[in-house]
């Protein structure tokens, strides 16, 4: 059985972004991406704790404030010349946890039971499986070095039958810690795939995915 501070939610934030100035503070709706993420998070059930991990003085000030826990980050871990690796394993060993959950902020359209489902499957996982990844069918018609990956020519496919492809979303992966530190990464050998929904997956990248996602994130309300 999972026992101890079993799963600790990881939120990386970082003060600033290099596409979309400043995205994760920046107002969206009525809120931000950070705060919005914050409290969709407390509203989740199965996290033991849910910590913060920046180099940004307002951004642990702002968790503190709202009863998360903090990781002050080594502000050279936050620059874009060190590998995502790096990173990854340098965060997983500072943190006190068995699991880590690591959960971005820039997919605003996933919920609290987007998280608590992802939670109650893990636990439960089989024991085959060595994390959990977050992602979403691609089903699209798909090129690789010029030769068609997931479909034929002929006889042409729908492309709802286009099927065997998915893509990481990084709204949630769930993993040892002491495995994060050793792959360097989120993805083990033997990945169980958590399916969500094109909207639920949504990233932020771009300025464009920051007004739509402020505009479906408004009407839903």
């Amino acid at each position: 059985a999972i026992m101890g501070k079993s799963i600790v939610a990881l939120i990386p934030v970082k003060g600033n972004s290099e596409r979309v100035p400043m995205k994760n503070l920046r107002k969206f709706g009525d809120s931000s991406l950070f705060e919005l993420k914050l409290s969709q998070l407390s509203k989740a059930k199965g996290f033991d704790e849910i910590v913060v991990s920046s180099e940004e003085d307002m951004i642990l000030s702002m968790a503190k404030e709202n009863g998360f826990g903090t990781h002050e980050r080594d502000p050279k871990y936050s620059t874009s010349d060190i590998p995502m690796s790096d990173v990854y394993s340098y965060i997983a060993s500072e943190i006190v946890a068995e699991n880590i959950a690591w959960i971005n902020v820039t997919n605003p359209l996933a919920g609290p039971d987007c998280y608590s489902k992802a939670v109650e499957i893990y636990k439960r996982m089989d024991e085959e499986y060595d994390c959990l990844l977050s992602v979403s069918e691609v089903k699209d018609y798909l090129f690789y070095h010029g030769l068609p990956l997931n479909f034929k020519p002929a006889p042409w496919e729908k492309s709802q039958n286009l099927t065997g492809l998915v893509e990481m979303t990084f709204v949630i992966n769930i993993l040892k810690r002491q495995k994060m530190v050793e792959w360097r990464s989120c993805v083990g050998n033997a990945p169980y795939f958590y399916k969500l929904s094109r909207l639920e997956s949504w990233d932020i990248d771009f300025q464009e995915d920051f007004d739509f996602c402020e505009m479906i994130h408004a009407k839903a309300k």
